[in-house]
């Protein structure tokens, strides 16, 4: 980061290619869609890039961009169209064939099994992700996806060591009550 704020683009570019796949990955946890997540990366870096000149070392660069993605999804989820948003667990999206899911279903091939009861896991796990508070999905996303210290998400989330981990302890308690309701099917939310 110091190369690319001395002019160097190609630091920019080393930056980008480590933690692309990072960033997108976090948003989509957080947002749980794909073409969302991929436009809020693009939004970090560009703030990134836009921001280069106010970047001071005080802590790790990871740690850094980690607390500007955290930014701008919040920003994105406190917006108008996430307040009122419900998805049904018997919605049919599209697979990445275009063909809905539903039809996979009826017809799996006999090694497709596995692969439809791991994406009806995945679905089930975001979807419970998604009934989290923010800061309780923020907080186990930084921890458990992507290795940072209790002190690093504090300075990401801006609050204290002890509070991110309160924040974790209460959303892996409340994740565990959500899978445990949509699995038994009585999703309550």
């Amino acid at each position: 980061m110091l190369a690319f704020q001395a002019g160097n683009l190609g630091a920019f570019q080393a930056l980008f290619a480590k933690y692309q796949k990072k960033i997108i990955q976090f948003c989509h946890r957080f947002c749980g869609d794909q073409a969302m997540a991929e436009e809020l990366a693009q939004e970090v870096f560009l703030n990134i890039y836009r921001g280069a000149a106010g970047y001071r070392p005080k802590a790790r660069f990871s740690t850094w961009l980690f607390q500007i993605a955290v930014n701008v999804c919040l920003n994105e989820m406190r917006k108008e169209k996430y307040r009122h948003r419900i998805d049904s667990m018997d919605a049919s999206p599209e697979t990445e064939s275009g063909k809905p899911r539903i039809k996979e279903l009826c017809d799996p091939a006999p090694d497709q099994n596995e692969l439809l009861e791991q994406q009806e896991r995945e679905m089930m796990i975001q979807k419970a992700l998604m009934g989290l508070p923010e800061k309780q999905r923020l907080a186990l996303s930084l921890r458990v996806l992507n290795g940072f210290s209790y002190q690093e998400i504090g300075t990401q989330i801006r609050c204290s060591e002890s509070a991110v981990k309160t924040l974790i302890h209460r959303g892996r308690q409340h994740l565990k009550e959500l899978l445990e309701n949509l699995y038994a099917g009585g999703d309550k939310s």
